[in-house]
C-alpha cells in the first residue's frame, strides 16, 4: 500500500481490476424478439418482430424464397430467416431470436391442427435450425384480422392468394372466412378464380371486392388481368363489376407476425405433444388464485364490518394529509395559572359561565370537523366490448318500418342513361372474286347423263369448281370399236376466291361421285377472274368489349346521378345498383368490312335508398336490447357497418348489419357517497375494492382527524366521486 498526501492509492492485480470494471459497468439488457415464418405454396417469407409498449412492431423483413421439395424447403427457410436476422437494425440491441410463430396454408392444417405428415417436416426444420415453434396461425385468417385492424371494420371481400402454381380463393363475409378453395393455375387467372368460386356454395351475390396478395412479382399483372376480365359472360353473381385491389407487399407475413403478438400473441397454440416434438417446452398448468370476497360488499346496519371481515394490513391507496398539533406544545400557559386560580376562587359564580364557553368552543370545533373534511374519489372502470350481427331487410313495397322483424321501407330510384362509343376493329378476312371459265364434259357411256347445277368438279391440284347450270350429256356414238363420246360445254365457278382458281387450259377434272373412265371434264381455254385480298372487319369480340367498356362508364355515371337524385335525408345503397338494357345497337354487323364500330347503348339503372334516421333508430333499439343490465354504451364510440347479402327475386334487399359498441358499467354514485359517508378509511377501502365492475380506484381525503376519528366526510356533498375508463 502506498500513501499519497492525505489519501492513498491501492495497487490491485490486473485480473481484479478487470473483474471490478465488469462489475461497475452497467449490463446492457437485450430485448427479446421473435421470428414470423410463413410457409406458402412454393414460397417462404419471414420477418422479425418484438413487443414494444404493448404493441407488436415489425423490426425486419426476410427475403422471399422459393421451394419445391422438402430439402429445398429447409434451405428456403434457412435463407429467409437468415436474411431477416441480418436486417436487424444495428443501433438496437436484440437477443438472437430462436422462437417463431408459423403462418400456414390449407394442406398443412386440418381442424386447427397441423397434419401429422407436415408436423414431421416442421420437426426436422426445428431440429436442423435450432428453432422453437411456439404456435401457428392460418395465413388467410391472419390477413382478414389484419384487414379488420387497419380498416376499422370487418371486411367483406374475395381473397385471392397468388402462389407459383396454385391460387387460394377465400370468401370473407363481415370479417369471417366462410369457405376457401385451392385451385391449380391454368394461365387464365379469371377462369381460375371462377373455378374456385364455383366450388363455394354461396347464396345471393358475391362481394364486389377482390383482394390479391402473395407472389409480389405477379401482383400488378394479376390485378390488370382481373380488371380487364369479361365478368358479365361468366355467370358469376356479382351485383356490379368487382373492384380489384392489391394488398401491400409482405402484407401476409406482417399479419402472421401480428397474430403472433396477440398470443405470445394470439396465434393458435400448438398442442402439448406437438410443441414437445417441435422443440418447445410443455406449458405448466397455472393455478388461478381465487379471491375470497367478504360476506358484505357494502355496509350493514347495526353491525361492524370489521368483525365480519379479516384482512391483512397493506399500504393504503388514500392520500390523507395529517393534521399536526405539535404547535400546542409551544404555548406556555403557566403565567395564567396563579391569577386564574385566585380569580376563580374569588368569583365562584363565574365558573358556570366558563363551562358554558368551553362547551360552545368544543361544539364549534366539532362543527368545523363535521363540515370541513372533503374527499375526492376516482373509480376506474374497464369497458366491455359488445359485438353483434343481424339481418336488416329493405322492402320497396313496405310503407312503414316493421321494427319487430327488422324491416325498413325502401325507395326505388331510377335513372335512364344513353351514350354512344366508338372503338376500332380487330377482325380480318379475305375478300375477292372466284375464278370462272368453261369446261367440256365427256360421256363415254351408252346412256344419257344429267348433271345438276352445283355439282363439284376437281382439278388434279385439288381446286374445286361447281357447274353454273344444269346440263344433260348424250351417250357415246359409233361402234364399239370406233366410238365417239358425248360431250357438252358448260360454265363453272371456283368454290374459293383467289388467284388459285385461274387454271391453265387443257386441265383435266374429275366429277364428284363419277368414274373417270365414264365421265371426265377438260377446259379448252384458261380460267380467269380469281382475286383475293385481306380486309379489316368487325369481330364479335370487338362488340363485346365495346359493351363492357360503355356499361362500366355508364355505371359510374349512374351512381353519381342516383346520389344526386336521392333525397337529402336518404342514404343510397350503392351495392343494390341494378341495370337493365333498354336498347343496344351497333352501326356495323359482325364480319362487316370496317375500321371502326359504333355502339349506341341505353340502360335503366336503379338503386334503393332508405332513411338514415330510421336505420339508426333500428340499430339503436337492437343495441339497447343487447346491452346487459348494469351497463350503458357510448353511441359516439360505436362502429356500425353493413354489407349486401343478396337481392331477392321480388326486389327486396337483405343486408348483414354489424355493430361494435363499448359498454360502460353504470354506477350509482350518490348511493356510493352515502355508503362512504362517515366510514373509517379501512372499511371504505374494502367497500371500494368490492364494488362491482370497478377495476381500481384512487382516493384523496383532505383534513384527516387523529386516530379512530379518521373517517370519510360525514356530509355526502363533501364527497366528490368521478368515473374514468381504464
Amino acid at each position: 500500500m502506498a500513501l499519497a498526501g492525505e489519501g492513498f492509492t491501492l495497487n490491485l492485480p490486473m485480473e481484479v481490476k478487470q473483474i471490478l470494471e465488469k462489475i461497475r459497468q452497467p449490463k446492457e439488457e437485450k430485448k427479446e424478439c421473435f421470428f414470423a415464418l410463413q410457409i406458402g405454396f412454393e414460397l417462404v417469407k419471414s420477418a422479425v418482430w418484438a413487443v414494444e409498449a404493448d404493441q407488436v412492431k415489425i423490426i425486419s423483413l426476410g427475403k422471399t424464397r422459393e421451394w419445391q421439395s422438402e430439402e429445398e424447403l429447409l434451405e428456403a427457410v434457412d435463407a429467409s430467416l437468415s436474411s431477416a436476422a441480418e436486417n436487424l437494425p444495428p443501433d438496437q440491441s436484440f437477443q438472437e431470436p430462436n422462437k417463431a410463430v408459423l403462418g400456414l396454408f390449407p394442406g398443412w392444417v386440418e381442424e386447427n391442427k397441423i397434419t401429422p405428415e407436415k408436423l414431421q417436416i416442421l420437426k426436422k426444420i426445428a431440429k436442423k435450425l435450432e428453432l422453437v415453434f411456439t404456435g401457428f396461425a392460418t395465413c388467410n385468417e391472419a390477413v382478414v384480422y389484419h384487414l379488420k385492424s387497419t380498416e376499422g371494420i370487418p371486411p367483406t371481400a374475395i381473397l385471392v392468394y397468388l402462389g407459383k402454381t396454385k391460387i387460394l380463393v377465400s370468401l370473407v363475409n363481415l370479417g369471417k372466412i366462410t369457405s376457401s378453395e385451392l385451385v391449380d393455375k391454368s394461365g387464365d387467372l379469371g377462369a381460375d378464380l371462377i373455378e374456385g368460386l364455383s366450388r363455394i356454395t354461396s347464396e345471393g351475390v358475391y362481394p364486389a371486392r377482390i383482394l390479391v396478395y402473395g407472389n409480389e412479382e405477379k401482383l400488378e399483372e394479376a390485378r390488370e388481368e382481373l380488371v380487364s376480365y369479361s365478368w358479365h359472360k361468366t355467370g358469376v353473381n356479382f351485383l356490379h363489376l368487382p373492384k380489384v385491389e392489391i394488398l401491400n407487399s409482405n402484407f401476409e407475413i406482417k399479419a402472421v407476425a401480428l397474430a403472433g403478438g396477440r398470443e405470445m400473441a394470439g396465434a393458435i397454440k400448438i398442442e402439448e405433444g406437438q410443441v414437445s416434438e417441435l422443440g418447445g417446452e410443455k406449458e405448466e398448468e397455472v393455478k388461478k388464485e381465487t379471491k375470497e370476497e367478504p360476506e358484505t360488499l357494502g355496509f350493514v346496519k347495526g353491525e361492524d364490518i370489521r368483525e365480519k371481515v379479516q384482512f391483512e394490513p397493506k399500504p393504503s391507496r388514500f392520500k390523507i394529509p395529517r393534521l399536526s398539533f405539535a404547535w400546542l406544545k409551544t404555548i406556555n400557559l403557566g403565567f395564567l395559572s396563579k391569577p386564574a386560580i385566585a380569580f376563580f376562587r374569588r368569583i365562584p359564580a363565574r365558573a358556570s359561565l366558563i363551562a358554558t364557553l368551553f362547551i360552545v368552543l368544543v361544539g364549534a370545533l366539532a362543527a368545523l370537523f363535521w363540515f370541513l373534511p372533503k374527499a375526492e374519489v376516482v373509480l376506474f372502470v374497464k369497458p366491455e366490448l359488445l359485438e353483434k350481427e343481424f339481418t336488416v331487410e329493405l322492402d320497396p313495397e313496405l310503407a312503414s318500418a316493421d321494427r319487430e322483424n327488422l324491416i325498413l321501407p325502401a325507395e326505388k330510384i331510377e335513372v335512364v342513361l344513353e351514350r354512344e362509343k366508338t372503338s376500332g376493329t380487330t377482325g380480318t378476312k379475305l375478300v375477292g372474286e372466284p375464278a370462272k371459265g368453261e369446261v367440256t364434259i365427256y360421256n363415254d357411256t351408252t346412256g344419257e347423263k344429267r348433271f345438276a347445277a352445283g355439282i363439284v368438279i376437281t382439278s388434279a391440284s385439288g381446286i374445286e369448281f361447281t357447274l353454273d347450270d344444269d346440263v344433260t350429256i348424250a351417250s357415246k356414238s359409233g361402234t364399239a370399236a370406233d366410238s365417239t363420246p358425248g360431250k357438252v360445254t358448260i360454265g363453272v365457278t371456283a368454290v374459293e376466291i383467289g388467284t388459285e382458281g385461274n387454271l391453265a387450259s387443257e386441265t383435266n377434272f374429275t366429277i364428284a361421285n363419277c368414274s373417270q373412265s365414264d365421265y371426265v371434264a377438260k377446259n379448252d381455254s384458261s380460267f380467269s377472274g380469281g382475286t383475293s385480298r385481306e380486309v379489316q372487319v368487325v369481330a364479335k369480340e370487338d362488340q363485346e368489349r365495346l359493351v363492357d367498356e360503355l356499361t362500366f362508364e355508364l355505371e359510374k355515371e349512374a351512381q353519381e346521378a342516383l346520389l344526386n337524385k336521392a333525397a337529402i335525408d336518404k342514404n343510397l345503397v350503392e351495392d343494390s345498383l341494378t341495370s337493365k338494357v333498354v336498347n343496344q345497337a351497333f352501326d356495323q354487323k359482325v364480319g362487316a368490312e370496317a375500321t371502326g364500330v359504333r355502339l349506341t347503348l341505353k340502360i335503366t339503372f336503379s338503386s334503393l335508398s332508405f332513411s338514415e334516421a330510421e336505420f339508426r333508430e333500428l340499430i339503436e333499439e337492437e343495441i339497447q336490447a343487447a346491452v346487459p343490465d348494469g351497463f350503458e354504451y357510448q353511441a359516439e364510440e360505436s362502429e356500425i357497418d353493413f354489407s349486401l347479402d343478396k337481392v331477392t327475386e321480388d326486389g327486396k334487399v337483405l343486408f348483414l348489419a354489424y355493430f361494435k359498441a363499448k359498454l360502460i358499467p353504470i354506477l350509482d354514485l350518490e348511493q356510493i357517497k352515502k355508503n362512504l359517508a362517515g366510514k373509517q378509511v379501512a372499511i371504505a377501502e374494502i367497500y371500494l375494492d368490492n364494488l362491482p365492475n370497478v377495476d381500481s380506484f384512487e382516493a384523496n381525503i383532505k383534513l384527516r382527524l387523529p386516530g379512530k376519528l379518521a373517517t370519510f366526510p360525514r356530509m355526502t356533498k363533501n364527497i366528490k366521486i368521478e368515473k374514468e375508463l381504464k
